[in-house]
C-alpha cells in the first residue's frame, strides 16, 4: 500500500484513478516484459526513450497502475490508456523507496566503491578481506555478485528492485558484509537510494562516461552522491587525495561524516605510498601508516594496485580490525578477474594479462606499469566499445601509440555502430598499429608475435 510507505505525500497528480477504488498491487517492475497481473509498472525515463511507449505491453500483460513523471503521463495519455496513474517528480526515487519497504533485511556493514577506475579491485580486496578475517561476505558490482553468493548481473550497480532483493537475501543467509560498487549511472539514477552505506570509497576520477554526464564537472557531481547524501553521518570515508577530484571529494566527506581516511603519495595523506619495486610475479610496496613504515609483497601488477590495496587498509581501520591481522592479509591478496589478471604464460617465458582498461588514463596506467615489471616488449590488443564516448578514441590511439611497442587494433563491444568507423577514430592517432577486425584472430595473431620478455596486454572487455 503506497499510503503505507508514506509516498503518497509525494504525488504530482493522479490520473484516470477512481477515488472510490480499492487498489491492489500485487508487484512492481520496470521493465514491461517482467509485468504479471496486478503489478504496478514504473515507467522511467531512460537515456534513448522513455518507458511510457512500454505502459502498453506492461498493461497486456497485467499492470494496473503505472507510476511516471510527467512526461511519461503526457506519453500514455496519448497511447489512449486509461489505466490509472500516478505521477511522481522522481519516481525512480520512489521505485527505491518501494523496493527497499519490501525487501526489508540488510546486511549490518554495507560499503559502497566509486570512482573511475579501481572498483572492482577494491571492492574485491574488501571482501578478501573480510573472509580472512572469517567473515561472510559479498561484493557486488562489474563481476556480478560474488563472495558468498555468486550470480551474473547486467549492471554494475544493479537496478533497486534487484540490489535490494540481493541484499536482503544475503541477510537471510547470514551474510552482515557486503561492498557495493556504486557506478556514476547507478547514483544519479536513485538506483542505491534507500541504502545507508557505514563506509564510503572514492577512489579516483578521469574522462569516461562522456555520452551520458557530459562533462567532467557533472561526472564528479554523480560520484559525489555517494559521500553526500548516502553514507550515514556517524560512518567514514576513504579518499584517494591525489589530486583535485580527491582534495574536492575530502572536503565533501569531512563536512558530513564523522571519520575521513587519506591515502595518495601526497605528504598530508593518512596513509602515504612511500615506494614500489617491481619483479616479474608482482611488486614490493613500502607505506607509511600509524606513524610507521611497514612494507608488503603483493603478488599484483600495476602500480595503481598499491591505491587499491591500501584504501582497501583503510576501510578496516574504520571497522576496526587489528591492524597485524591486516598487514599479514593484505600480503595474500589474490588478483581480480580481468583486472591487470596474468592468464596464461608461453613457453618462451612471455607473458599474457587481460585487463578492464577502456578509458584512456586506465589503458596508460595499465601500458605504463606493466613496462615496470618486464624487459620486454609491451604488446596491446585493444579497441572502443560503439555508441558510448566517442571523444575517447583517438586519445586512446594516443595512448597506445606511445606506450606500446606493438598494436592491434580490433573490435570490442561495437554495438550499433560501425565496427570499422570506430577502428579508424583510434587509427587516425595510432598509426604505427594493425587492424585486425575479428578478436580472437586479433589475440592468437599478438600472441604469435610474443617473444622471450615480452608481455602482451588484451584490453577492454576484462573478465569478459
Amino acid at each position: 500500500r503506497f499510503s503505507e510507505l508514506d509516498v503518497t505525500r509525494e504525488v504530482l497528480k493522479t490520473s484516470n484513478v477512481n477515488s472510490n477504488l480499492t487498489l491492489l498491487v500485487s508487484g512492481v517492475s520496470e521493465k514491461s516484459h517482467l509485468i504479471e497481473k496486478g503489478f504496478a509498472f514504473f515507467a522511467l525515463a531512460g537515456t534513448r526513450t522513455h518507458g511510457a511507449n512500454f505502459a502498453g505491453e506492461a498493461v497486456s500483460r497485467g499492470a494496473n497502475l503505472v507510476v511516471s513523471d510527467l512526461q511519461g503521463e503526457k506519453i500514455i495519455r496519448e497511447i489512449g490508456l486509461k489505466v490509472p496513474i500516478y505521477v511522481f517528480k522522481e519516481p525512480r526515487e520512489i521505485l527505491a523507496k518501494i523496493a527497499a519497504a519490501f525487501f526489508k533485511a540488510k546486511p549490518s556493514c554495507i560499503i559502497g566503491v566509486t570512482g573511475t577506475n579501481g572498483k572492482t579491485s577494491v571492492a574485491h580486496y574488501v571482501r578478501q578481506i573480510w573472509e580472512g578475517l572469517g567473515a561472510e561476505a559479498a561484493s557486488i558490482g562489474t563481476t556480478g555478485t560474488n563472495g558468498f553468493i555468486n550470480l551474473p548481473l547486467e549492471n554494475t550497480t544493479p537496478d533497486p528492485i534487484k540490489l535490494h532483493w540481493l541484499l536482503n537475501e544475503m541477510k537471510s543467509r547470514g551474510i552482515n558484509n557486503v561492498v557495493i560498487e556504486a557506478s556514476s549511472h547507478g547514483l544519479v539514477q536513485k538506483r542505491l537510494n534507500a541504502i545507508e552505506f557505514s563506509i564510503g570509497v572514492f577512489t579516483n576520477l578521469s574522462r569516461d562516461h562522456f555520452d551520458y554526464h557530459k562533462d567532467m564537472e557533472s561526472y564528479f557531481k554523480a560520484k559525489s552522491i555517494l559521500l553526500e547524501r548516502l553514507t550515514s553521518a556517524s560512518g567514514g570515508a576513504v579518499i584517494c587525495v591525489d589530486d583535485d577530484y580527491g582534495s574536492r571529494m575530502f572536503d565533501i566527506a569531512k563536512s558530513n561524516l564523522s571519520k575521513v581516511i587519506t591515502m595518495g603519495k601526497n605528504k598530508i595523506s593518512d596513509i602515504r605510498i612511500l615506494s614500489q619495486t617491481f619483479h616479474e610475479k608482482g611488486q614490493n610496496l613500502k607505506f607509511s601508516w600509524k606513524n610507521e613504515e611497514h612494507v608488503i609483497c603483493l603478488p599484483l601488477f600495476g602500480d595503481f594496485q598499491a591505491q587499491n590495496v591500501l584504501l582497501t587498509l583503510g576501510i578496516f581501520e574504520i571497522c576496526g580490525a587489528n591492524p597485524r591481522q591486516l598487514l599479514d592479509l593484505l600480503n595474500r591478496l589474490k588478483p581480480v578477474p580481468g583486472r591487470m589478471e596474468e592468464v596464461v604464460v608461453k613457453k618462451n617465458g612471455a607473458r599474457i594479462f587481460v585487463d578492464y582498461a577502456h578509458t584512456p588514463e586506465a589503458l596508460e596506467r595499465a601500458l605504463r606499469s606493466i613496462r615496470a615489471h618486464f624487459m620486454g616488449k609491451i604488446h596491446l590488443v585493444f579497441g572502443a566499445g560503439g555508441d558510448r564516448d566517442r571523444g575517447k578514441r583517438p586519445l586512446m590511439g594516443r595512448v597506445a601509440s606511445n606506450f606500446s611497442d606493438n598494436i592491434i587494433i580490433t573490435d570490442d563491444n561495437p554495438r550499433s555502430e560501425d565496427p570499422s568507423f570506430i577502428r579508424s577514430q583510434i587509427k587516425k592517432f595510432c598509426p604505427k598499429a594493425i587492424e585486425i577486425a575479428d578478436r580472437a584472430e586479433a589475440i592468437l595473431t599478438a600472441i604469435d608475435n610474443l617473444s622471450g620478455g615480452d608481455a602482451l596486454i588484451i584490453a577492454g572487455k576484462g573478465h569478459e
